[in-house]
């Protein structure tokens, strides 16, 4: 889902985790278990938790130049961005914040720790008429998106059947 032209996000669930782990078993041709395990272990946390939303955000451009430039400016994404279901606001978690250096990483593994009344509104809710939306207000950067009928469906689809 495009958050912004530069910055994507991907929610992840169970058979997502597991597409990327055997994605890279394969394309690095692994064969030694402690290696496969140690695969497992680096994307294990991105399974969601139960009540939970995980995703990948992905900070994207071609040329490294302005890249480098954008990495320097949304530095501190990571306190910037949140899921709204109706008028619950969930803030993102991430996995690491960058606030020891001058920018920050172009791809972030995040969750979004929900609510009670956001799990409700996204697993029960009718979906034609919910209004969930992902907003980052950075200062340097604004951006939301409204989920579609079908992004909402999946995300019913993981938080009923994780």
């Amino acid at each position: 889902m495009q958050l912004h032209p530069n910055i994507s996000i991907l929610f992840e669930n169970r058979d997502t985790v597991l597409y990327q782990i055997r994605e890279l078993i394969f394309s690095e041709d692994l064969k030694n278990e402690d290696e496969i395990r140690e695969y497992i272990d680096i994307y294990s946390p991105m399974l969601p938790l139960d009540g939970e939303l995980s995703a990948t955000l992905f900070i994207e451009l071609d040329n490294q130049v302005l890249l480098a430039e954008m990495l320097r400016r949304v530095k501190g994404i990571e306190h910037h961005l949140r899921l709204e279901a109706e008028n619950e606001h969930v803030a993102a978690v991430f996995e690491e914040e960058h606030d020891d250096r001058d920018f920050t990483t172009s791809v972030h593994y995040l969750k979004f720790p929900l609510t009670p009344r956001a799990i409700e509104l996204l697993s029960l809710g009718d979906l034609r008429r919910a209004s969930v939306r992902l907003v980052l207000d950075h200062p340097n950067l604004q951006a939301s998106v409204t989920l579609d009928a079908d992004a909402l469906a999946s995300l019913k689809e993981d938080l009923t059947n994780p």
